[in-house]
């Protein structure tokens, strides 16, 4: 009962917001509305508990229930009578997608299904009003399909997976009729009767359902087919992609801008010709900027505009989206489709990202924070609040409203973060409006109940200290702070007000990538402040002294403080941190390693800097990194200077053994002789820079070296280790390579002596990418070593001139998909990538003297190949004319050959190139 209840409330509050918030003043009266429906959720869940006892509250509990059932069921045909599909193309053209057609076609009749199976499904993904339907149209009625399958049957399916209605659906998709209501049996048998033994082709459009159950009991219908059969399905949801597909998702493009204007200039002019009204060209074209390249929005635009006046296509050029007239436009109801769709816990997270600026990239450590601070996200009895929030951004990126990218900071990496769509954020926006009657600015945004509860963003440019004094003076309630230079201006934060203080129920203060120098001591105030994001702060020196008052700090965020060179005593106080970046060890006034030992909620990653001032291993020890079981990288800093030697870098650690839980580590700057601790066994990811071991494990003790060799790793880097000798010592056996049975990935560079490479390398069986960079004496591969890597997909060569030798291992690499070289004076191809079947991948940059490539290229070789980059190869003249035989090459990316590019232009002896 408390399912329908919720569904109740939720339902309630939708509809109501739906048909009553276009009313004038009826704002507050919702939010009355909502704050009671809230109060009637709480008394009727209580209710709940006392149906099993009292009659009379069951009976009302029956009522309500089939009551909820009546109402869910209008809002839903209220959603749905209007968007059902059929596969017919209804559009007098269809723009920008004849590639994907003709790429997604090619897969479904070309390409040979695995033995494993007798269907493939393949998923088209994308958000609301990107074109998905359309596509799917294209395919099914393209002239190489219908030759190819027979039947062909469409089913619009929609929010709920009924497998009943969709097999029905199907079959009235061959007949042309309605059949009727038929037991579920005897539809499945009529089904089947229609594709046994045929190769068909089914599209299930505009599919929600993240049930695998409910899947494989309509797969189960249609594994009756003949091999080749095929699906394709239609999605907004990543999940849905990865639950029935076999094959590869196809993730939807958005359109340029030109073909926007041509679906927009159809729709606004018709017949007419647009260029005898150039001022509404001028508008119109900047109106389409607004589509994002959904086309759905460019027709809806331009259908919107049409027949009005010039004054009416200014007032759209200037508004957003969301300000637009929904029933006439219908771009935002498309769209809001997606928000109903989500779970209620996870509506006020989606419609918090209004507060960033549209376009802006979205760290997604920030926005969890902030929904932190906000109250939005809370842990459960199962996850921790910063796992809660993971799980948000990671389903709003199923469902399309997220689109992931990685951004890197130099200092600190790579960083997950996300977009929104222009439209996605308009819709967020628009909920965000219509719950808080548009009472928000440029900078500030109600979020939140009560609604004083701010979050202010920057940049807002404010001049001088005195008026961000007077700013925060009038801030008193302020949730969240985030506060970015001016990049524009170039203008850098770099003072923080003592008036900070007054920020009494501040939760989050985001300083990052300032070029703030110092804290005021008034920030220890905070008492309530959780998050402390100084990233990226690269002139940052010191903390302020009074750090441990900051009881309620949970994560104190430092990556990138590359300045800082002390830390104030006593952090250890601070018992609720999870997230503690970087430490800093120095005198005895200061930071002290023991200060970790109390500190076992740490979580994701953390640096420990100038182990080399360590003066007794027993402080090591005393940091009691093994009871830290939420940590998952360890980076360890050894600098140079050296003034006081008490023990030696091995045993210090060894003295910092972690947590079996630890994933990845990280040594920089290690002076011993030999790298493997004995705790090395279940670190699945390694990485050593600048360090001067000559042997990676040099354990005299060969069962000692065995466990060193670590059977979990999966990951090895090497790089600045002008002493390594081997990967093994003398008295340690060549065999034990072999514990290195999982090792998935290896990168070598920077190793100014490095000649060869070891030849048991041809022991690690299950490596699949391979980097060797800025080796300058590298003279050749060791042909022996590649030859039994079976495995390998990937590897890159950068960085080695003397490289001449680009032997591989004749016939070795069966399952290498992607082959760089960037860096050789090699003066030709080896022959041996001509059988690399797999290859689809291939790079060569600055190859200072290849001429040619070998006549050989093309012609029957390299059937797989897609993507062929060449690029600075200042010598290479022509290509060899086999290359147009091979049909697979999707891209031929030519830049920086100054013989080739003139060649290959429009007019150039090699132009038939660019129909490739």
């Amino acid at each position: 009962m408390e399912a329908f209840v919720g569904i109740l409330v939720d339902t309630l509050n939708s509809m109501i917001e739906k048909e009553l918030r276009l009313l004038c003043g009826i704002a507050t009266d919702m939010q009355k509305l909502s704050s009671l429906l809230s109060t009637t959720k709480a008394v009727l869940e209580d209710a709940e508990q006392k149906q099993f006892t009292e009659r009379a509250i069951q009976l009302w509990f029956q009522k309500l229930n089939g009551v909820a059932y009546e109402i869910d069921d209008k809002r839903g045909s209220y959603f749905n009578a209007s968007r059902e599909t059929g596969s017919v193309v209804n559009e007098p053209e269809v723009l920008g997608r004849d590639d994907e057609k003709r790429q997604i076609v090619r897969i479904l009749t070309e390409e040979i299904i695995g033995d494993d199976q007798n269907v493939s499904v393949l998923p088209i993904v994308g958000v609301g009003g990107l074109g998905k339907t359309t596509l799917a149209r294209l395919v099914f009625n393209d002239k190489r399909v219908i030759e190819h399958f027979e039947p062909k049957l469409w089913a619009w399916v929609s929010e709920e997976f009924d497998v009943k209605r969709i097999i029905k659906a199907l079959i009235e998709s061959v007949d042309k009729t309605s059949i009727g209501d038929l037991p579920l049996d005897v539809l499945q048998g009529k089904l089947q009767e229609l594709l046994r033994g045929k190769r068909y082709l089914i599209v299930l459009d505009d599919v929600w359902n993240e049930n695998s159950q409910k899947w494989e009991e309509l797969k189960s219908v249609l594994q009756c087919g003949s091999k080749g059969s095929s699906i394709v399905t239609t999605t907004r949801m990543e999940m849905v992609a990865e639950i029935m597909r076999t094959l590869g998702t196809h993730r939807l493009s958005s359109l340029s801008d030109d073909q926007c204007w041509s679906l927009f200039r159809q729709r606004a002019f018709g017949s007419q010709e647009a260029e005898e009204y150039p001022n509404l060209i001028a508008i119109g074209k900047e109106i389409v900027k607004k589509c994002g390249g959904v086309p759905l929005a460019a027709k809806a635009l331009g259908g919107f505009l049409r027949f009005k006046l010039e004054a009416e296509w200014n007032s759209v050029k200037c508004s957003e989206i969301w300000n637009l007239p929904e029933d006439e436009t219908g771009i935002l109801p498309a769209l809001r489709l997606s928000y109903l769709n989500l779970p209620v816990e996870l509506r006020g997270c989606f419609a918090y990202c209004a507060v960033f600026p549209k376009g802006s990239v979205i760290q997604k450590e920030e926005v969890i924070q902030l929904w932190m601070a906000n109250g939005l996200i809370s842990s459960n009895e199962t996850m921790e609040v910063e796992d809660v929030g993971d799980a948000v951004v990671t389903e709003l990126h199923h469902r399309s409203l997220f689109q992931a990218v990685d951004i890197h900071f130099s200092g600190y990496g790579d960083v997950p973060a996300f977009k929104m769509h222009d439209l996605v954020h308009d819709l967020a926006r628009s909920v965000m409006k219509a719950k808080h009657d548009g009472t928000e600015s440029n900078r500030t945004m109600m979020l939140g109940e009560p609604y004083h509860q701010l979050t202010v963003a920057f940049p807002i440019k404010i001049t001088g200290t005195d008026q961000f004094s007077s700013f925060l003076s009038k801030c008193g309630s302020l949730r969240a702070l985030i506060v970015r230079s001016m990049e524009s201006t170039q203008e850098e934060f770099t003072q923080l007000s003592h008036a900070i203080s007054n920020l009494k129920h501040l939760r989050h203060l985001n300083l990052s990538r300032c070029g703030i120098v110092e804290l005021p001591n008034s920030i220890c105030d905070l008492s309530n402040l959780q998050i402390l994001n100084l990233n990226g702060c690269y002139k940052l020196r010191s903390l302020p002294k009074g750090m441990r008052f900051l009881r309620n700090l949970q994560h104190l965020c430092l990556k990138g403080c590359e300045s800082l060179t002390h830390m104030p005593s006593e952090i250890g106080e601070l018992t609720c941190l999870r997230t503690l970046s970087l430490v800093i060890l120095s005198g005895k006034k200061d930071f002290q390693l023991c200060e970790l030992g109390d500190l076992n909620m740490l979580r994701g990653e953390l640096t420990i800097e100038h182990l080399e001032r360590i003066e007794d291993k027993k402080d090591a020890e005393a940091a009691c990194l093994i009871k830290k079981q939420s940590l998952r990288e360890l980076y360890l800093v050894w600098h140079s200077e050296r003034t006081l030697q008490r023990y030696n870098d091995e045993e210090v650690l060894e003295a910092l053994k972690p947590c079996p839980n630890l994933q990845s580590l990280h040594v920089e700057g290690f002076k011993g002789s030999s790298l493997f601790p004995s705790w090395i066994s279940t670190i699945t990811a390694v990485d050593v820079v600048e360090s001067a071991a000559e042997y990676i494990v040099g354990a005299q003790d060969s069962t000692a070296a065995a466990a060193a060799m670590s059977p979990s790793l999966k990951h090895l880097g090497l790089s600045d280790m002008p002493n390594l000798k081997g990967m093994l010592g003398r008295e340690v056996q060549e065999e034990m390579l072999q514990n290195l049975s999982l090792l998935e990935s290896l990168d070598i560079g920077y190793m100014n002596d490095l000649r060869a490479l070891p030849r048991s390398l041809a022991s690690l069986t299950a490596l699949k990418e391979l980097t060797i960079e800025e080796c300058p004496k590298l003279k050749s591969l060791p042909e022996e070593g590649l030859r039994g890597l079976a495995s390998l997909q990937e590897l890159y060569i950068e960085g080695c001139y003397n490289l001449v030798s680009l032997s591989m291992g004749t016939k070795a690499l069966k399952s290498l998909t992607h082959l760089s070289i960037q860096g050789s004076n090699a003066t030709a191809l080896p022959e041996e990538v001509k059988y690399f079947p797999a290859l689809q991948e291939l790079e060569l940059n600055e190859l200072d003297n290849l001429t040619s490539l070998p006549d050989w290229f093309g012609g029957g070789h390299l059937t797989s190949l897609q993507h062929l980059t060449l690029g600075s190869c200042p010598k290479l003249e022509r290509l060899p004319s086999s290359i147009q035989m091979m049909k697979t090459l999707q891209s031929l990316s030519i830049g920086d050959c100054d013989l080739l590019e003139p060649r290959c232009e429009e007019g150039g002896e090699e132009e038939k190139f660019l129909s490739l």
